[in-house]
Order: C-alpha cells, then sequence, then structure tokens
C-alpha cells in the first residue's frame, strides 16, 4: 500500500466528480478558476483527515478576501454562507470571489489564490496549505533539485593542498564513471589550475552543456593521477552522500526522501558495501521529510515481514505497511536523529528502532505523525492536505511527541555533521555500532 499514491488517485475522482456535467459558470469566473475553487473546496471537505464543516470552509475563504480588502482600504460586500448548502454555497463563494477581483482590481485567478489559500488554512492545520505554481515548484526542488548538466561532483576547498577538492563524487556520474573519488584533489579543469580559485568558479568550469568534455586532472594522496576526459552529462544534485569512515563503517547521509531517494540510497549502500563496510550508520538529521513511498522503500530494505507503520485515513480501514520477507541489509546500523528529523524520517527511524534492525542516537525528533498529499490543479498551482495519521509499528502515535533514541546526545557546539573528530552524535554512534559489531562476530 502506497499511500501517497491512493491519495493521489483519489484526488482525481474528486476532480472528475467536480466538474463533470458542470454547466458553464455565468458568475465571471472563467472555467478553469472556477475549478480550482471546486475541486480544492471538494478536497478539503472529503479527503482532509478530520471532518469539516462546509461553513468553516466558506468563512475560511471570505475571510481571507476580506482581509486582502482591509489592508487596501477597500469595504467588500460578501455574502452570509454560514447556513449555505453546498452547492449554493460554492455558488455564491464563486460569485464572491469574482466580485472581490473587480472591487480590488486583480485578477480572478490572483483572487481565487487568496480565496483558497483561505479555505486551507480554515481547518487549523500548520500542513495544510494553497501553493502557487512558484511554491509548487520550490517545494518540488527540495526534495528532488532539478538536473545540472555537469560531472557529478560536490566541490570544496582543500586547505591542505590550495586546490579545489571533489568532496563528494555522485554515484553513476560521469565522474564515477572516470574513477574520481571523493578526496582526490581536482588540481585543473580544461588546463586551468584550481589553486587558490573560489569554490563557485570551478563549479563553474565544471558544468557546460552535454555532451562536451572536461579535461580533469586529478590528484590522490598528494600525487597527480593520469588526465581524464569526461563527458559532461545531465546530473541530479544528490539527497544521499555516503562515505567509509574509519572501523569500516558505510557512512550514509539522507538529505530528503524525493522521488530518487530510494535508487541514490541503494547505488551508496552499494557502493560501501564494495569498499568492506561492516557497520552502517544512517544519518537523518536536519532531513524534515519527503514522500512517505520513499521513506517506506528504504525502511523495507532493513525490515523483514514486519510493520513499518500504520495508517489511519478518514473513511478507508486501517493499512498496514510490511517489509519484504527478507531484508536486504543485515549490517549492524545505527541511526542519527535531531529534532529537525521530521515527517518521512521519523516513519524509517520509527520503524528501524520499534523493529530492533537500528539503534537511533542523537535528539528528539520533531514529532509530525500525519502524511499529507499534493494534488495540481488546473494551472500549476497545488494543494497540500493532511490526508492521514500513522503509528509506529508497536503503535506510537508520535504526532507532536517525536521520537526519544535510544542513545541521547546533545549536538556538540561547531559541530560538522559526519566528521567523527567534530561530530559528538556520530562518535556515540560509532561507539554503539562497536558494541554490535563485537556481538555479531566476523
Amino acid at each position: 500500500m502506497k499511500p501517497r499514491l491512493v491519495a493521489f488517485a483519489f484526488a482525481v475522482l474528486v476532480a472528475a466528480a467536480a466538474t463533470s456535467g458542470a454547466p458553464a459558470r455565468a458568475d465571471g469566473l472563467p472555467p478553469a478558476t472556477a475549478y480550482d475553487v471546486r475541486v480544492s473546496y471538494k478536497l478539503l471537505a472529503t479527503s482532509y483527515y478530520k471532518p469539516v464543516r462546509p461553513a468553516v470552509l466558506f468563512a475560511g475563504a471570505l475571510a481571507a478576501l476580506a482581509a486582502v480588502a482591509h489592508v487596501r482600504g477597500i469595504a467588500l460586500a460578501l455574502p452570509d454562507l454560514r447556513n449555505a448548502g453546498e452547492g449554493a454555497g460554492l455558488a455564491r463563494l464563486e460569485s464572491a470571489i469574482a466580485a472581490s477581483a473587480r472591487r480590488l482590481h486583480l485578477t480572478t485567478k490572483r483572487a481565487s489564490y487568496i480565496a483558497i489559500a483561505g479555505m486551507a488554512r480554515s481547518v487549523g492545520d500548520r500542513y495544510t496549505q494553497f501553493f502557487t505554481p512558484d511554491d509548487l515548484k520550490a517545494f518540488k526542488d527540495a526534495l528532488d533539485p532539478e538536473k545540472i548538466s555537469g560531472i557529478g561532483v560536490i566541490v570544496a576547498p582543500d586547505t591542505a593542498s590550495g586546490y579545489i577538492q571533489a568532496a563528494y563524487v555522485m554515484p553513476g556520474t560521469p565522474a564515477d564513471r572516470a574513477g574520481l573519488q571523493g578526496g582526490d584533489d581536482i588540481v585543473s579543469v580544461d588546463g586551468i589550475s584550481t589553486k587558490g580559485m573560489k569554490q563557485d568558479d570551478v563549479t563553474h568550469v565544471l558544468r557546460g552543456r552535454s555532451g562536451t568534455i572536461a579535461h580533469v586532472l586529478p590528484a590522490r594522496a598528494g600525487k597527480d593521477l593520469p588526465m581524464v576526459a569526461i563527458v559532461r552529462a545531465p546530473v541530479s544534485p544528490p539527497t544521499v552522500v555516503y562515505r567509509m569512515l574509519p572501523g569500516d563503517v558505510g557512512y550514509l547521509a539522507v538529505f530528503a526522501f524525493g522521488q530518487e531517494t530510494p535508487d541514490q540510497f541503494d547505488a551508496a549502500l552499494d557502493k560501501v558495501r564494495a569498499q568492506g563496510a561492516r557497520s552502517l550508520v544512517v544519518d537523518l538529521r536536519n532531513n524534515g521529510g519527503g514522500y512517505v513511498d520513499s521513506a517506506v522503500r528504504i525502511s523495507q530494505l532493513f525490515i523483514a515481514d514486519k510493520p513499518i507503520m500504520t495508517v489511519e485515513q478518514r473513511g478507508l480501514p486501517d493499512q498496514t505497511v510490511r517489509g519484504y520477507d527478507a531484508p536486504v541489509v543485515d549490517l549492524p546500523t545505527a541511526v542519527l536523529v535531531n529534532q529537525y528529523s521530521a515527517s518521512a524520517s521519523e516513519i524509517t527511524a520509527g520503524a528501524l528502532q520499534d523493529d530492533g534492525v537500528a539503534t537511533l542516537v542523537g535528539a528528539r525528533t520533531f514529532g509530525k505523525g500525519v502524511m499529507q498529499d499534493v494534488t495540481p490543479l488546473a494551472d500549476g498551482a497545488a494543494i497540500k492536505i493532511t490526508i492521514a495519521h500513522y503509528l509506529t509499528p508497536s503503535n506510537r502515535d508520535i504526532n507532536l511527541k517525536g521520537i526519544v533514541p535510544d542513545v541521547v546526545v546533545d549536538e556538540n557546539k561547531n559541530a560538522r555533521f559526519g566528521d567523527p573528530a567534530n561530530d559528538a552524535q556520530l562518535r556515540a554512534a560509532l561507539a554503539a555500532l562497536q558494541k554490535k559489531v563485537a556481538l555479531k562476530g566476523p
């Protein structure tokens, strides 16, 4: 069961029901705008995880229009919809939006955005909100950054050598296929020395049109390697990075749960296994979440035929999501969390903790035990609605409570995540893993 996809299918059905056979509106709203208002209302009224009265949604829309008018010093004649039925209420709301647009000198689209945002706020849920097209793009980019054309490295200054370093090489990218490794210095690009160059300037040189060639001279451990010709290609900025830590520990940091995150996690996992990892640290600190499906897919790698979570959705039977018949990963594992680990991060952390397959280390998590669905509207806008509540495998409700780690460790001052010498929480995770590895044996 995939809650996000189920909710999307439901939203499409509601949208179709809202417009099928509907007569053309005569109240001044263009058809696409009227469609957005009606679909948003229907979704809030039927898929929000708690019942919502029509009067509440109507009042929210009208209050939002009135607030804009108040700021502009304009009086609006808004209808009283407290006792209006759904059909009549929607028709009168659309008329009010059209009239308000004219009075406020706004486009009907902009006025409808104000009204829909007001309806979303009226349910009193911080996670239910309206997205303009720009808002939606920013939301998506945070989870799945747009592709760029380059070689697939994240660079940083190497203070010891003065060159720019390939701090991280993305798996499966042109740089990876060319043999570059994290920690290699990039001595020159196309004959231009990087010594003393700014990080952004080197990034600019490495990027370029797909199909063009970057001639890179790398150095490893202070020794120049042969020049490599790397063909630039579209590359997605990673949501997962990895490295090997002392003691044969594979370190995988997950920044967000985007659509491509499970595939990136698989690739990173293969890399650390190939380098001899005997245990894993999965770092979910500062990970604010993302897609439920992605959290489930990563959790399923560790959990054998046990619950991952139970989803409670309005009007539907409770549904329990389970792991695979056998785990893909059987290495001792520690998961790092903090107060900014939320939502999808807590799904994964809670499942691995409850099912006894990982030790949680760090600070209490954020406490977001509800799930949202993002439904696109007609013109590129969208509405995000809380559609479900979930419980961890042991039926814990973590909403507004968070998850307490097995090993509680405060973050040290000036911490550098991923660097054991400057990361107290990571050091605690490594200590916990040493005990697990010793118990497991060779």
